[in-house]
């Protein structure tokens, strides 16, 4: 508990630290937050919403798309929008649902991208529709979301960040097959109490050491004979079977 305490703080203290950041994102035009032409490379957490509507906030990426910024409603089931005015919503801003008490979340397959924290701390979070276009999943994305047992990922991904499902209630994963996915980052599952099962594909060729940090003995890693993972667990002695 004293562990799991300790993490809890440690991400609090990063959600403020990227609160902080306060302003606008990368874009070629111009912001209505700032109405400032951006700086290629440069990023900051944008926060504040230039449009809304009675349940939801956006920031204007550019002239085409929207990220949403801020949840106002008080539904647990929750669809998230795929347009807004002459936008499309294609991002899903840092802690948006943190802590809000989702139930289920349907995330539109206009979505590219769902940033750090965007459903943290939901306990009662069962149920998570990811769109097939989806390319990265952030920090912390669903930490702490402890009635999440299980959830389906999306082909396309690109990337998923270090500590994404961190103490969460997930049982049992499958790593999609895919050329653009690669990675298992760091403290991915870190204190995943009832993590039983993960199937993890050849096309993965790095695993942190500490993707499974401080996960279940009975863990059992899902392999294809002479993978990488194959290798990865019995150099880390987890329990795996070959598919």
């Amino acid at each position: 508990m004293k562990k799991l305490i300790c993490t809890i703080l440690a991400c609090t203290i990063g959600a403020v630290s990227l609160a902080a950041l306060n302003g606008c994102g990368c874009n070629d035009g111009k912001s209505a937050a700032g109405n400032q032409e951006s700086k290629q490379g440069y990023e900051v957490v944008a926060t504040q919403p230039d449009l809304q509507n009675e349940s939801f906030g956006f920031y204007i990426l550019n002239e085409k798309e929207l990220m949403l910024t801020k949840y106002f409603g008080s539904e647990t089931n929750i669809t998230v929008p795929d347009t807004y005015q002459k936008y499309t919503v294609t991002t899903i801003g840092h802690s948006v649902f943190n802590n809000d008490g989702i139930k289920s979340i349907t995330v539109p397959e206009s979505i590219t991208d769902i940033q750090d924290y965007a459903f943290a701390s939901n306990k009662g979070l069962t149920s998570v529709k990811l769109p097939s276009k989806l390319t990265h999943l952030g920090t912390n994305v669903f930490f702490y979301c402890s009635s999440l047992e299980t959830i389906e990922l999306p082909a396309s991904l690109e990337k998923i960040d270090a500590f994404a499902f961190c103490a969460s209630g997930l049982k049992t994963i499958v790593i999609p097959e895919s050329n653009t996915l690669t990675e298992l980052p760091e403290y991915m599952f870190h204190q995943c109490p009832g993590l039983k099962e993960v199937t993890i594909p050849e096309t993965i060729t790095k695993i942190a050491e500490n993707c499974f940090n401080e996960c279940p003995s009975d863990l059992t890693l899902k392999v294809v004979e002479g993978s990488y993972a194959e290798d990865f667990a019995k150099e880390q002695k987890l329990n795996y079977e070959t598919l």
